[in-house]
């Protein structure tokens, strides 16, 4: 016969003949007064416990975790010790629930032969047993799976540039005052947030990022902010913008920010070819002398900013031109980050037959997208299976505009952000306070 041990008597068992002891001895001790206070504590421990066991997050996982366990595939079957005795079902241990900002972790003990995996299969299932909105799966060590439940998103509100702390550009004015001058970093730019209310701060100098998401997703707030973010190492003479504009609608707004910019396709052919020349010119000139490309005047990080790359190297009619891009954009993407280059290319559609090259692009960014297997496509295999839902984010602008996931080069798991969103008016101010000159 197969018994389910769901609850386990024997510790209350235990702790009800420990309260009986201590109640005799309160007894003799000190009288009825102090049986009294005994049994009143008992009564009040218990009110508390059946509450905690009955409403609190940590009680209803608790209550519901041999269920759910049995459900997801968890349970084993105890051996039987002897021939006549029952056999029982056993499932994975929660030793501990802890608060976390915005959630609770629940740490999960595993039974001999279980993986990760069978657990971390069934977050979504999990979430919504437990109520939550969104379930992550870690495992921080070996026998061990880390549950990280959201209780709400902390992603669902847009914000600004100053709203989240990000360094401000001193003159330009924003919704929120700015605390402090931003130091002239060319390295890396402050974006947003990550969902654990961390910075989201995206990696630059020796590396190169694709992002890639439908229209309305938000491309436009990373462009703005990577903009806005390297406009002072730019006025120092550090970083150069290059801006390839195909749409005409995005980066032309602010277009006197950037040291080059061009919406032609020969023009825009051009710029990536002249990019070219310089790299294999640094190259050259670094070759047997320098290992890293430390930005000077005289040698700047050159970002070459590309608002449509599927319009140069899949949609553009012009069958040489689509070559040359082709070619140079190859050329930049594995040459280019020792010697002080980096392509950011935005594109609403990741499939090969539209971009062969996005494994040239160490780092990269899924906003929304129409499919599930449009996800692996930008993060890698298995990253929608490892919580990277980016087909399930919110069309509504408030809600989903800039929420994304991210695969770092030095991350294998996928990290949820949002980006800043820059507004008109901010990129107003920009151009008005920090003109770079250069674009017609």
């Amino acid at each position: 016969m197969h018994k389910s041990t769901g609850v386990d008597w024997r510790k209350p068992a235990y702790v009800a003949g420990a309260i009986f002891v201590l109640y005799l001895a309160a007894d003799l001790k000190f009288g009825p007064g102090g049986s009294f206070l005994v049994a009143a504590a008992f009564i009040f421990a218990s009110v508390g416990l059946a509450w905690w066991w009955y409403f609190s997050f940590a009680g209803r996982v608790r209550r519901g975790w041999p269920l759910l366990a049995k459900a997801i595939g968890l349970w084993q079957q105890d051996p039987i010790k002897r021939i006549n005795e029952e056999f029982s079902y056993a499932w994975p241990v929660i030793s501990r629930i802890k608060r976390e900002p915005n959630g609770y972790s629940v740490r999960v003990l595993l039974l001999p032969g279980q993986t990760p995996d069978n657990i971390a299969d069934h977050t979504e299932g999990i979430a919504h047993t437990w109520r939550v909105f969104r379930v992550d799966a870690s495992s921080p060590s070996r026998g061990v799976v880390l549950l990280r439940a959201w209780v709400s998103d902390p992603l669902d509100k847009p914000f600004g540039p100053a709203a989240m702390g990000m360094p401000g550009l001193p003159g330009v004015r924003d919704r929120e005052p700015v605390k402090a001058p931003a130091p002239a970093r060319y390295d890396s730019v402050a974006l947003g947030r990550c969902d654990d209310g961390s910075p989201w701060v995206l990696r630059l100098h020796g590396t190169h990022v694709m992002v890639a998401g439908v229209t309305g997703a938000g491309k436009g707030s990373i462009l703005w902010g990577v903009t806005r973010g390297l406009l002072p190492a730019a006025r120092a003479g550090l970083v150069e913008l290059w801006a390839l504009d195909p749409k005409r609608m995005e980066l032309s707004y602010g277009r006197a920010l950037f040291q080059r910019y061009s919406s032609d396709a020969a023009e825009m052919v051009e710029m990536l070819e002249d990019a070219v020349r310089e790299m294999s010119a640094r190259a050259h000139r670094f070759a047997g002398k320098v290992r890293k490309h430390e930005p000077s005047a005289d040698c700047p990080f050159v970002v070459v900013m590309v608002d449509e790359l599927a319009f140069l190297t899949a949609y553009q009619p012009d069958r040489d031109l689509r070559k040359r891009a082709d070619a140079a954009i190859a050329t930049l993407t594995s040459q280019g980050r020792s010697v002080g280059f980096c392509v950011l290319g935005a594109l609403q559609d990741p499939r090969k037959e539209v971009m062969n090259l996005r494994n040239l692009f160490p780092d990269r960014i899924a906003l929304r997208l129409d499919e599930p297997a449009q996800v692996d496509m930008v993060l890698g295999l298995g990253a929608r299976d490892r919580g990277a839902t980016a087909d399930l984010i919110s069309p509504i602008p408030d809600v989903g505009a800039g929420v994304g996931y991210v695969k770092r080069e030095t991350h294998p798991e996928p990290v949820r952000v949002r980006a800043a969103y820059v507004s008109d008016s901010d990129i107003d101010a920009m151009v008005r306070d920090y003109t770079l000159g250069g674009a017609a």
